[in-house]
């Protein structure tokens, strides 16, 4: 069982054990993701993975090094999604509004993707659109560096799992949009 004080906002996150991010993982692999199938997904390294569960078998009290970020999106692919926001999203009036901002191919799985232009970065985030569509906000509820999330985006470089976390932010379900072999969606039962 996977405590709720995980599935927090950054300030008041409590590191997920290993046996709890084991538990996510699981989930995904019963849902018929395994390692190979998870990471052409999501772009999450099979050795990452293996780290941040690691011994969870024969020390399942151990605290995890999974960073942040990588935890909400996790969390969010199990069906907890925008922890980093309690479960709040941007109100938009017409989600139409934020997605024709990009072209299709940056809506899909990890090995469909691609990234944004800054160009196309600079119409949602840091333009006034949005008042929590930020660097600065971005970067505090996900742990990131601001300037590394500026040089990103100029640069129409963001990482996948970052993208997906923006994304969510808006209420998209990235668990569709990251998992498209899903037979049905996946929740965590608490």
């Amino acid at each position: 069982m996977i405590r709720e004080n995980v599935f927090t906002p950054f300030a008041t996150w409590s590191k997920p054990l290993v046996s709890e991010v084991a538990e996510a993982i699981n989930l995904l692999k019963d849902n018929g993701y395994d390692a190979k199938q998870l990471t052409l997904a999501t772009g999450l390294q099979e050795k990452n993975i293996c780290n941040w569960t690691a011994k969870y078998k024969k020390e399942p009290l151990n605290v995890s090094s999974i960073p942040y970020p990588c935890w909400c999106f996790i969390a969010a692919l199990i069906g907890r999604p925008n922890i980093a926001t309690n479960g709040r999203v941007i109100e938009v009036d017409e989600i139409k509004r934020v997605l024709r901002l990009f072209k299709p191919s940056a809506f899909g799985s990890q090995n469909t993707f691609v990234c944004p232009t800054s160009d196309q970065f600079a119409k949602l985030i840091d333009s006034g659109l949005f008042a929590e569509m930020t660097t600065d906000n971005i970067a505090a509820l996900f742990n990131w560096k601001p300037e590394n999330v500026n040089e990103s985006l100029r640069a129409g470089k963001l990482p996948y799992l970052n993208w997906c976390l923006i994304m969510m932010m808006f209420g998209i379900n990235i668990q569709k949009m990251a998992l498209k072999d899903l037979d049905s969606e996946i929740t965590l039962n608490q």
